[in-house]
């Protein structure tokens, strides 16, 4: 067994603290993207369940409408939780342009129609 030169025990000792700040700003730097990958997965899901339910303009790309929610800088979490507690979409009806025909078929739409 060799004995340690203290020579080279100062000079390891000299560069464990410049290596481990370096590896900590790296450790914070990898921490920080990877929040903001788990920040981003988590509003598409939002965005995508808002799609679902009908409570977004269908004409604003997915993309974009991920980036306005993120940029908002709202609590994901608290948007999450209020889009659970919402109801689904029941709608029944809708406005078209079509024309309206008087002529009712049957006598419910008669009484609807006031004849």
């Amino acid at each position: 067994m060799t004995a340690i030169d203290p020579k080279s025990v100062r000079e390891v000792l000299l560069k464990v603290p410049g290596v481990l700040r370096a590896l900590k700003e790296e450790n914070e730097k990898l921490a920080s993207a990877l929040k903001e990958y788990q920040r981003r997965e988590e509003a598409e899901e939002i965005v995508s369940a808002m799609d679902a339910r009908g409570f977004s303009d269908n004409s604003v790309p997915f993309k974009k409408k991920v980036a306005s929610l993120l940029a908002s800088k709202k609590d994901l979490g608290v948007v999450k939780e209020a889009l659970a507690l919402s109801s689904p979409d029941l709608s029944f009806a809708s406005i078209s342009d079509e024309e309206f025909d008087l002529n009712a078929a049957t006598a419910f739409e008669n009484f609807i129609l006031g004849d």
